[in-house]
């Protein structure tokens, strides 16, 4: 069994990480996308979102950590994926993430093309609890400006800002995914990057 933590900053994608999994695994997707198998999804949680009212408009967050549960069904393992919130300066919100960050047997560590990342880091620097190895997801590519080219780049770019960032705390990231975490209109490689995301929590699990 495996406990797989999902940790970043408000709005980095990780619910829409878990719900875009949940619906590879009940859509029987999960088996066609590299490293594939067929797993049934045992449980899900979504209750901890929330809507809360900010300066007159209502916004959706994370207060307690969402949970996936599923299992492999040729060995029967059974995982769990956990995504708590990103918002650390709420006392129940980092309550969830402590916990998250010391029962997690892997933890990964998503940030978001479309969101300053000094400001990601610092969430980061408040996490006490980390394992000396752990996984980087950089979320929303069809966020990133360009050609492919130019793409390419960008990612490479934040990649090597992300794993000095992690080597300055004495973390080694093993590996780096790119993924799409939602189902977007007019991105002609969403199908890949979603695919990435059911990708990386397999491999992640089954290793």
């Amino acid at each position: 069994m495996v406990n797989v933590g999902l940790l970043g900053d408000v709005s980095v994608g990780k619910t829409s990480i878990l719900r875009l999994f949940v619906r590879y695994l009940n859509k029987g997707q999960i088996e066609n996308v590299k490293g594939g198998k067929k797993c049934t999804v045992v449980k899900t949680d979504f209750s901890g979102e929330a809507t809360i009212p900010t300066g007159g408009e209502k916004e959706t967050k994370t207060i307690h950590p969402n949970r996936v549960v599923f299992r492999e069904d040729d060995t029967g393992k059974t995982h769990t994926i956990f995504g708590p919130g990103g918002d650390a300066s709420r006392a129940v919100v980092r309550m969830g993430i402590i916990t998250i960050s010391r029962i997690a047997t892997q933890i990964i560590a998503v940030f978001a093309m479309d969101r300053d990342l000094k400001q990601q880091f610092e969430f980061f620097n408040d996490v006490r609890f980390f394992p000396d190895k752990i996984n980087v997801c950089i979320n929303k590519f069809d966020l990133v400006d360009g050609d492919a080219s130019a793409k390419q780049k960008k990612i490479e770019e934040v990649k090597k800002q992300i794993v000095e960032f992690f080597k300055n705390k004495k973390i080694t990231v093993e590996d780096v995914f790119i993924t799409c975490g939602e189902t977007v209109e007019g991105f002609e490689d969403v199908e890949t990057y979603n695919n990435a995301v059911a990708e990386m929590l397999l491999k992640i699990t089954s290793e």
